[in-house]
This record gives C-alpha cells, sequence and structure tokens, in this order.
C-alpha cells in the first residue's frame, strides 16, 4: 500500500514561531517507520509546496497529516483537497492538538483520527485500511461512521525504547532546507516525553495523560551514533527529569568518543540539583540550554503553576554562564501587562545576560483547564494565532502599543550584529544560519509584523 506522511506549511503570519526553527518532521519519521512494509513518502510543504501534484504522481491509498494548534486550519484543507481529487483515499490526522480536541476535525474530509502516539496504532490502522477490515479493532482511535465519530478502546503508552528509529533518509533531499534558530540542518533526538509538572499554560502533561517515560541511555546512545550533522538537539521537555539517567548519557557519550554540539531544554530547579552535571555536559560540547524562567516576579510565577523560583531561575542563569553554556531563556508575557511591566523585563533579561531570550504571549492551549476557563474571554478562534505571539486575550493595552511593546522587548535584548558575528566565530552560530537568524530578527522587532498576522 501506499502512504503519503504530510507536514504542513507554517501559517501565513510574517512573525511566528515557525520562522524560529524549521526541523526535520520528526514525528512522521517515526511512523514511516513503523510500516516498513509499505512505500511511505513523507511530504515537507513547509519546503515543497506540491500537494496536488504529490497526490497525482505517488496516488496514494492513505494520507496522513500532523500538525500542531496553529496548523489546524491547513490541516483541515489538506484533508478536503484529498478527498476532492480522490474520494476513495484514506485521510488521517494526528498530533496534539487532534488528540486532545478531536471535535475540530469531525467533518467528512476526516476519516481516522489518531489519538495519542502513534507508533502502535499507525500500523493497525494502515493493516485495517489495506485489508478493508473494521476500524473498531483498532485501539487508541476515533473514526468516521455513517457521519458520527466512533471512539475505539484507549491505547495503552509504548515503552519509548521499542519506538523504531526515525526514518531520516525520507526528508534527506530537504534536509538542507531546516534549520533551528541558529544552526543549520539540526539533528533532533527524542529522549522521553511526558512532563511530571502540572504548569498550566502547557498541554504537554495533558497529552501525555500526566505520565512520564524515557528512553534507556544506551537506546540514546545508538541513535546518537547515526548522527548527521554537528547539531545534536535534544527536543525533550526536560532532559535533566532524570538525573541519573542525563549523567549515564554523558558518562556513553564520553567513552564513544562523540563530539559534537548539543541543544537541550531544562528546567532551573534541574540545573541547580546538579551544577556538576552541566560542568561535566559542558565539556563534551553543551553548546545551549532553552530554560523556562516564565516570569521574573515570584506571585506571577506562581499562579503559572511552575512550582519554581525566581531565586532558583538566577541560580541556574549563573551556573550555565559559570561553564560557557549560552542561555535560551522563555519569558511568558500577560496580557493585561502595561509599560512598565515591559521595561522591568527588559532590564530583568539584561542583569541575567541572557544569550537568546524568547518571549511569548500567555495563550490558553486548546484541549487544557485553562483554555476552558479561558473561553468566554477569547477574542478570536483562528487557530493560527494561537501561535504565542499573538494575544488571543483581551489586552490592557490598545492592541498596536501591545504588540509595539512585544517587538521592543526583543529589539531592547537581542545580540547586535558584533556580538552574532563573534558567536559564529565561537562556533556557536552556524554562518549560514546568521542570514537566517538575521531575518528573524527583523521580524521579531517590528511591530507591523504583528500586526500583519491579525489582518491574515
Amino acid at each position: 500500500m501506499k502512504v503519503l506522511l504530510v507536514q504542513p506549511e507554517d501559517p501565513s503570519s510574517l512573525v511566528g514561531f515557525t520562522r524560529l526553527a524549521r526541523a526535520e518532521p520528526l514525528a512522521l519519521e517515526i511512523l514511516a517507520a513503523t510500516i516498513p512494509d509499505h512505500e511511505v513518502k513523507i511530504l515537507d510543504l513547509r519546503v515543497d509546496p506540491s500537494l496536488r501534484e504529490t497526490l497525482e504522481s505517488f496516488a496514494p491509498d492513505l494520507v496522513g497529516v500532523t500538525g500542531y494548534t496553529t496548523n489546524v486550519p491547513r490541516m483541515l484543507s489538506i484533508c478536503r483537497e484529498v478527498k476532492e481529487l480522490d474520494p476513495t483515499i484514506c485521510t488521517v490526522v494526528g498530533g496534539h492538538h487532534v488528540s486532545l480536541c478531536p471535535e475540530d476535525f469531525d467533518c467528512d474530509d476526516v476519516d481516522v483520527i489518531v489519538v495519542g502516539e502513534g507508533e502502535a496504532t499507525f500500523p493497525e490502522l494502515v493493516e485495517a485500511v489495506a485489508r478493508g477490515t473494521d476500524y473498531q479493532r483498532v485501539a487508541g482511535i476515533i473514526y468516521r461512521r455513517d457521519g458520527v465519530q466512533v471512539r475505539t478502546a484507549p491505547r495503552a503508552p509504548i515503552v519509548l525504547d521499542d519506538s523504531p528509529f526515525p526514518a531520516r533518509h525520507l526528508v534527506d533531499h530537504y534536509r538542507e532546507e531546516y534549520h533551528f534558530q541558529f544552526w543549520t540542518s539540526p539533528y533532533p533526538v527524542e529522549t522521553a516525553r511526558g512532563c511530571p509538572y502540572r504548569c498550566k499554560f502547557c498541554s504537554v502533561w495533558a497529552f501525555h495523560r500526566g505520565k512520564c517515560r524515557v528512553k534507556s541511555p544506551e537506546r540514546v546512545l545508538k541513535e546518537l551514533e547515526g548522527r548527521l550533522g554537528d547539531v545534536v538537539a535534544f527536543v525533550d521537555d526536560n532532559f535533566l527529569q532524570s538525573l541519573s539517567r542525563a549523567e549515564r548519557i554523558y558518562e556513553l557519550i564520553k567513552a564513544a568518543g562523540i563530539r559534537t554540539r548539543f541543544w537541550m531544554q531544562a528546567r532551573s530547579d534541574s540545573i541547580v540539583k546538579r551544577p556538576d552535571l552541566i560542568e561535566k555536559w559542558a565539556k563534551i560540547g553543551l553548546s545551549t540550554v532553552l530554560v523556562g524562567f516564565e516570569k521574573f516576579r515570584e506571585e506571577e510565577l506562581a499562579d503559572l503553576n511552575k512550582r519554581n523560583t525566581v531565586r532558583i531561575n538566577e541560580e541556574a542563569a549563573r551556573i550555565m554562564h559559570a561553564n560557557g553554556v549560552d542561555i535560551w531563556g522563555a519569558f511568558i508575557v500577560d496580557p493585561r501587562w502595561t509599560k512598565p511591566d515591559f521595561d522591568a523585563l527588559i532590564d530583568y533579561v539584561r542583569r541575567l545576560k541572557i544569550s537568546f531570550p524568547q518571549f511569548t504571549v500567555l495563550t490558553p492551549l486548546p484541549g487544557t483547564e485553562f483554555f476552558r476557563e479561558k473561553l468566554n474571554a477569547l477574542t478570536t478562534r483562528n487557530y493560527e494565532l494561537f501561535d504565542f505571539l499573538h494575544s488571543v486575550l483581551p489586552t490592557k493595552l490598545p492592541t498596536r502599543e501591545f504588540y509595539e511593546n512585544m517587538a521592543r522587548l526583543y529589539a531592547s535584548t537581542t545580540m547586535s550584529l558584533s556580538e552574532l558575528k563573534e558567536r559564529v566565530r565561537a562556533g556557536r552560530i552556524q554562518l549560514p544560519a546568521l542570514k537566517q537568524l538575521r531575518n528573524m530578527l527583523a521580524d521579531l522587532t517590528n511591530p507591523q509584523a504583528y500586526l500583519h498576522g491579525l489582518q491574515t
């Protein structure tokens, strides 16, 4: 059977975090690896806008589409285009938003929804389609029967070491088009799923049903041994979730003599618990850590249910500076802020010497309790604007003034061109990515770019 897996193009807004990163579609690569006996093609519409041509030339029997909240409108239109061309093609959708809000895909153009992770579900579904058997026997899906969504039995979470190695070769022809802020062609590696915390702005723990699972250090090493390029990006929400496991992975990498640059996400309290671990990782190539500082005032941090403190955040920053690790610091802007709040955040980011600051607008993500709490206050249900750079809640400042201050955050805290060039000379930014980084910052520091998104 022929299976086409589609990564939707990014929303049309001039500004958005999809412009910061265009990583290879790891989720689709993993799904492709689960059906080795079938002919699979990955179409990445972000770099190859040839949906109609591919449908006609490849003639798939099944088309699978994934994406996040901002991709929902395009995911639906892709399924519609598929059905308009050939109604017999089975259309399947999956991902975080789909799993948490299946009602958004309750239409004739979508045949099946994969709920949760797909490694075990997808191959069973593909076999059911190939054999023309009843979908009811496939656990972990919602399918359409007589115009109504029917949910099958839930699927138990998989053991992560059983997840196949991604079929990365299927996107080799796109590889030069991928970037991750200041790196070209990064090599994303997933070593864990889930999070034990309950931050109200996050949907990760809801998607994973509050469970945390990890791959063994030995399995992680095997993935690293097959790496492409010289930058590895660990895509876990908190790579240091298990400090003993992170130390064992370090030991295996060191013993194997792997030399590369590493990027990871980590909570500040994990960093503070084991500063020696940051020192060890820095010695084998840890270049940058994304830390969700979120807030610079204790009461606001507590309101997010972050279960952390500003003091710990600042100590984590000190530890990373001491080890020469760049800080990619994430902060959340409240729509209720006024100019003095923006001023105070600018001063704070400068004081902490954040290498690469990231500012997002507090956004109620569909499928979370926070979304249900704020449902009646939403100013839009246009999912393309749920991109963390546009406010979907009322702002206290006039709209233009609010986005002028968002742009000012970036303009006042990002590195100068001379500092960026110094990073290139030090090997912390790849030269081909410098132009991309400059273009990205030009958007983020331009108020009109944010306002354009509201008009599209």
